[in-house]
């Protein structure tokens, strides 16, 4: 995953799951949104990154797998089902 630091210097990054639960033994997170959006798109567009950092921070700290990463909208009262970012050899 490219995370947009060049530096090679370490990057703080703070925030706060909503939640997030085991599931057959891996992570399912959710984040909460109460902004107004047109669709799911432009929520998935604008905070799919935030959700990546979560997955990376929960594997990091459980070494248990996120499997899924959901956005509930509650303006579109709709659940938004993010892609599997897939590690590699990133970190």
């Amino acid at each position: 995953m490219e995370l947009g630091f060049t530096s090679g210097e370490p990057v703080l990054v703070q925030g706060i799951i909503d939640a997030w639960f085991y599931e057959d033994g891996e992570i399912v997170v959710v984040d909460y949104k109460t902004d107004y959006a047109k669709d799911a798109a432009q929520l998935a567009e604008k905070y799919g990154r935030q959700l990546d950092y979560y997955e990376l921070a929960l594997e990091k700290l459980t070494g248990s797998r996120v499997k899924e990463k959901v956005i509930y909208s509650f303006c579109l009262k709709e659940s938004i089902f993010l892609q599997k970012w897939e590690m590699g050899s990133c970190f």
